[in-house]
């Protein structure tokens, strides 16, 4: 099979060896789609996903890089291949069939990989990253405080890369973008923590600017006895609407008998019925609102546990967490400080909560703060179901079996994970990488054979043999 391209004449030697590769990249994509999905098995199902993820993303990185040469060349302007075009956005998007807007902003980042930030030009046309993650990092590169040394910046670029990558993980796992939003608005912390809390402040306040301008609210009379809506509200106010929905449609993580132990409400939506997820959250906003207060509004429920110096939050630069695990400005965490309650937490060399409060019921609301310092999800590997949603287990030692209820014995675990953890066909075990698992156990059958097992699994001969 030979690939053909159009060649116009004169092409440049290297014109034609590109041109000649990109078609016989499409005559091997072609081939490949030939192959009948069903006949492939898992692993080679998700080895070809996995393959066809990083070609998109070689030919896109290639793609953008072509786009910011033309624009260079002012192609637009050339009277035979612009075609009167008014910008290279406008020639762009009538070559592809795309909006001019998309290609504005394909064009920007295509300019800026050519120019800077090598690590993530060179990782992305290897196809290890993935264009959502490229604009992710790009961004943050591009906020960098001015008295950063481009030094600092290529490294700290570097840093980012290699979470986005999961080689500079420690569980080794990628980061998707999202993730990686969080850890950009840190990432000068491993060269200098001064210069990481400008940085983080000034992506904070550049991102609540353009959230506020976003924000919107519709609503509508549908007239059938319903109303219908949108919404598009900070990243802030979201964490915490979603905080409060989480507790009216979860009894079982706050309904608890006198002892502690779990209750859960069998009438209660989703419970022992087909209900779906945004059902249970539709009637978690129903009760929220029919609970609003009809004559003035009580303080703010937010607690803001400030991960920094009480001076810096007080000078304006810096950020402080809520519980849910969002980051702030230092004005905003100055604001909720006047109504919220205002947890101020001294951290270690390795961020361990030194002085925390203290309360005596299974783990208390300040252990809980300090845990998600450290946790913004549930703990076991893979599971992103956030802090908010948690349980803390006595991981090391049970509580009933004499273990402490302090932060060494604690473990956010999300109910799934949690009903697990005490299940005991089920053992969550501690990886080198640091990341938790569950692994099946594998039983000694003693006498009476495997129902007997069942019954006594207890007991020391029905015990995991390790």
């Amino acid at each position: 099979m030979t690939a053909s391209a159009v060649r116009e004449p004169g092409m440049a030697p290297g014109g034609s060896v590109l041109v000649d590769s990109v078609a016989e990249a499409r005559l091997g994509l072609r081939a490949a789609a030939m192959v009948s999905p069903g006949s492939l098995g898992t692993g080679e199902l998700a080895a070809a996903i996995g393959e066809l993820a990083g070609l998109e993303s070689a030919a896109t990185a290639l793609r953008l890089a072509l786009s910011a040469e033309a624009q260079v060349r002012r192609v637009a302007e050339d009277p035979v291949h612009g075609g009167a075009a008014t910008g290279t956005d406008a020639w762009l998007a009538g070559l592809l069939g795309a909006t001019r807007e998309s290609q504005a902003a394909g064009l920007r980042l295509g300019e800026l990989l050519s120019s800077k930030y090598a690590a993530t030009r060179e990782a992305f046309a290897a196809g290890r990253i993935r264009v959502d993650q490229v604009r992710v990092i790009v961004n943050a590169a591009e906020q960098a405080p001015a008295r950063a040394t481009p030094e600092q910046l290529a490294t700290a670029e570097e840093l980012l890369v290699g979470k986005a990558t999961g080689e500079g993980t420690r569980s080794g796992r990628a980061m998707n973008a999202k993730r990686l939003r969080q850890a950009a608005r840190r990432m000068f912390d491993p060269v200098d923590r001064g210069l990481a809390d400008e940085h983080e402040h000034a992506m904070l306040t550049r991102e609540k600017h353009g959230a506020d301008r976003e924000t919107y609210l519709s609503l509508h009379d549908n007239g059938d006895g319903t109303w219908s809506g949108r919404f598009r509200i900070p990243e802030l106010h979201g964490s915490l609407l979603d905080t409060v929905l989480g507790r009216l449609s979860s009894p079982r993580r706050l309904g608890r008998d006198r002892t502690g132990a779990p209750v859960v409400d069998e009438t209660a939506a989703g419970v022992g019925e087909s209900v779906s997820f945004p059902e249970i959250q539709g009637a978690a906003l129903c009760e929220l609102i029919e609970h609003l207060p009809t004559s003035g509004h009580g303080g703010s429920a937010a607690a803001v546990l400030v991960t920094l110096d009480l001076a810096a939050l007080l000078d304006g630069v810096g950020a402080a967490r809520l519980e849910t695990g969002v980051r702030v400005t230092a004005g905003d965490a100055r604001r909720l400080a006047c109504e919220a309650g205002l947890v101020p937490v001294v951290l270690g060399g390795r961020s361990e909560p030194l002085d925390l409060g203290r309360e005596r019921r299974l783990h208390s609301v300040a252990q809980r703060r300090a845990l998600s310092l450290v946790h913004d999800s549930c703990a076991v590997a893979g599971c992103e179901r956030p802090f908010s949603w948690c349980e803390i287990h006595h991981h090391r030692l049970a509580w009933s079996q004499g273990g402490r209820t302090d932060l060494g014995n604690g473990l956010p675990l999300c109910g799934h994970h949690h009903r697990r953890a005490h299940d005991p066909g089920w053992d969550l075990r501690e990886h080198t990488s640091g990341e938790r698992r569950f692994h099946r156990r594998r039983w000694e059958r003693p006498a009476g054979g495997e129902s007997a097992c069942r019954e006594e699994r207890q007991r020391p001969e029905c015990r995991d043999p390790r």
